[in-house]
């Protein structure tokens, strides 16, 4: 084939009455699940002698199953193909001058979006003239948002379900999208191919989870797996158990036999109906090639009420889910997702928000946004607080919710479920309710308890995208600051640059004649503090209280040094790392040092009120939230060094680590000295002794 027999050939395909011809054709072979060879040659009007001369010359790639001398299958991508060489024969081109990737030369010119089901060849370059506006992708991204965050997600708690017995177990599902599959044929691994395309949701070793679309589900080494149809699987299975769909479970071969119940089956085949009857979802979601990219991260607790697609869409499945009554009606009638309305506050504390609801106008309009007030009397309210189901089957006109009382026809049930709580801490309710009396069945328990979870991780990722782009500002600014409570104090790495700079300084001045003479009668001093019993305190209150009784220990004991330690301008509070502080002063003797920690030992001790739930240092603090802590003691340690004395351990080291080994000294000496004072029972000053060469503990003389 020449350059010139390429480019005809793509000008050919480039005719609007040849690509009509052409996805005609692609159309007609997608009805087909895997055909075999005299069915391809009835759909598209040739010979099975040209199909096998076809794939003689590398055209085609059929399936054999059964080995080379097996019967050839072709599946949607090969069919797709076919058509494409059908019309260029039919146009007057010889075999030799078609190129074998024909389809890739296609796919260069036709948009993917307009295909029904994608073909899984490589895709080249878009044509400008096929290419969606901007406005329009945003437009149709929103519209797909939702069945990308379903799709993987009800695949991924499929499998957990399935594999929670058999932890560290790799385990597949495949959904075969074709409604013509005959699920009996399915045996071995092998024979997976003959499904089509399918859907398939993939949970690894290490939990995570992938969800992909195939044109036929193949494995490179299909003797690692073996597959078993989605259904009750006891120990000893009857004879007469049939799925109720065609959904297959993939496990590796030595996985020990699978075990699951009837209300296990039951939840996971209600779960997976959707993508069974929204096959065009999955396709556009997860179709091969270039997918926009769409990270949801709506502010929830926004006072905008921001609409939200994908918490709406969840809404409209569970409606969807709840099923069809008798009169051809669904059988639940609202489903909200209530939020408390300001996440800050304690959930006693807060206004419940209605967040999100389904979308179906049947019955009513949408109830509109609003802030539902703390009466106990309604269920949600009640679910929130008590971290149970609560379930009203029969609930009397009487107690109808006032938003609620004037709708066309009243509402009989309803169930409240928080939504996450196991850990005592609920991030809102799922509330759905129905016309008709005792509507939930253990069963739509069972599945809403699901929802709840996929709920749960969708609200946990929008607050962590939220919370990762707050004060980008600050940290343009101050890049080294973490932790905004402790920013008004000196860090660990000011406090190693300090006295790094200390150390250079007398290295400098014993090279420098004249100069040596000038330190011999300085002296540095370092105090270390801890806050006593804080581990205890830390687990009794929780982190988040423990870190704020560090941050008033350190203002306070910081406030005592700008009051009684004015002859050291330069004297800093370092936090090192927890309840942990240092202190750095210059020209200071020991015995000086030793009454500046034991002015600030007695200055530390006292109660202390704290906000339980600050967490930012500018965040206004609540009466409401204040606790008390009494009894706080701080215990301190001290060690001191001559200049001279520190000039000769830098002379000990070779100079390129000298400075690094004596910070390294400092440090580990205070640690001594604060362990001593635990050991002592806190509330106390260590201090290093001279003349026993150890850490003592250190009392003030009293005065006569």
């Amino acid at each position: 084939m020449d350059v010139r027999s390429k480019q005809s050939i793509q000008e050919h395909l480039q005719k609007a009455d040849v690509q009509q011809r052409i996805l005609q054709n692609i159309h007609r072979g997608r009805d087909e699940a895997t055909v075999t060879i005299s069915r391809a040659a009835e759909l598209f009007g040739i010979t099975e002698n040209k199909l096998r001369d076809w794939e003689e010359y590398g055209f085609l790639n059929p399936l054999r199953p059964g080995g080379p001398k097996g019967r050839r299958l072709y599946t949607p991508t090969e069919l797709d193909k076919l058509a494409i060489i059908r019309e260029l024969i039919n146009a007057g081109y010889s075999a030799s001058d078609i190129p074998p990737d024909i389809d890739k030369l296609w796919l260069t010119i036709r948009s993917l979006n307009e295909l029904v089901a994608p073909s899984t060849a490589a895709i080249g370059p878009i044509n400008p003239a096929d290419e969606l506006s901007i406005n329009q992708r945003i437009a149709r991204g929103r519209d797909e948002v939702f069945w990308s965050f379903f799709v993987p997600r009800a695949l991924r708690l499929a499998l957990k379900l399935i594999s929670g017995d058999m932890p560290n177990t790799m385990a597949g599902l495949i959904l075969p999208l074709s409604s013509e599959v005959k699920s009996e044929v399915i045996h071995r691994v092998e024979d997976l191919e003959m499904l089509g395309e399918s859907l398939v949701g993939w949970l690894s070793q290490s939990g995570s989870s992938h969800t992909l679309l195939t044109s036929r589900p193949w494995f490179q080494y299909a003797s690692d797996f073996r597959v078993e149809p989605l259904q009750e699987l006891r120990s000893a299975p009857s004879q007469d158990q049939h799925s109720r769909d065609n959904t297959f479970i993939i496990l590796q071969r030595e996985t020990s036999p699978l075990t699951l119940s009837n209300e296990i089956v039951e939840t996971i085949h209600r779960l997976l109906q959707p993508l069974y009857e929204n096959v065009e979802h999955s396709r556009t979601c997860l179709g091969t090639g270039t997918r926009d990219i769409i990270d949801s991260a709506t502010d929830l607790y926004n006072s905008m009420n921001y609409d939200d697609a994908i918490l709406n869409g969840l809404a409209d499945m569970v409606i969807r889910l709840g099923g069809i009554s008798g009169t051809g009606q669904p059988r639940w009638r609202f489903c909200w997702i209530l939020l408390p309305r300001d996440i800050s506050y304690p959930t006693n504390m807060s206004n419940m928000t209605i967040r999100a609801q389904n979308q179906d106008t049947t019955y009513t309009g949408k109830v509109s946004f609003s802030v539902l007030d703390k009466q106990m009397s309604y269920p949600y309210i009640r679910a929130l607080h008590s971290r149970h189901t609560i379930y009203e089957p029969n609930i009397p006109a009487s107690d109808t919710q006032a938003v609620l009382r004037d709708l066309d026809i009243p509402l009989r049930s309803s169930i409240s479920m928080p939504i996450s709580g196991e850990d005592g801490i609920p991030l809102g309710v799922l509330y759905v309710s129905s016309h008709l009396p005792d509507a939930f069945t253990t069963d739509d328990q069972r599945l809403l308890r699901i929802i709840c979870r996929m709920t749960e991780e969708l609200l946990k990722t929008y607050w962590i995208r939220q919370q990762s782009i707050k004060h980008l500002t600050s940290l343009i600014k101050k890049p080294t600051v973490v932790d905004t409570l402790f920013e008004g104090f000196a860090s660990e790495t000011d406090f190693n640059k300090d006295v790094e700079a200390l150390l250079n300084t007398l290295q400098v001045n014993r090279q420098t004649k004249g100069k040596k003479e000038k330190i011999l009668d300085k002296t540095v001093s370092f105090i270390a503090l801890d806050i006593d019993k804080y581990s205890s305190l830390a687990n009794k209150y929780g982190e988040r209280l423990a870190r704020n009784l560090t941050r008033e220990v350190g203002l306070r004991i910081q406030e005592q040094i700008r009051t009684f330690f004015k002859e050291y301008p330069e004297c800093q509070l370092y936090h090192i790392y927890a309840d942990r502080f240092f202190i750095l002063l210059r020209n200071t003797s020991l015995e000086q040092t030793r009454e500046h920690a034991e002015r600030l030992r007695v200055g530390a001790m006292g109660p202390y009120k704290l906000d339980a739930l600050r967490v930012f240092a500018d965040q206004q603090s609540r009466p409401e939230s204040l606790i008390e802590l009494t009894g706080i003691t701080v215990r301190f340690g001290i060690t001191s060094y001559a200049y001279l004395k520190l000039d000769e351990i830098l002379h000990e080291h070779t100079p390129e680590f000298a400075v690094a080994e004596i910070r390294s000294i400092i440090t580990s000496a205070l640690d001594v000295a604060l362990v001593k004072g635990q050991v002592e029972g806190g509330n106390v000053v260590v201090s290093w002794d001279y003349d026993q060469r150890n850490f003592i503990r250190w009392s003030p003389q009293k005065t006569k």
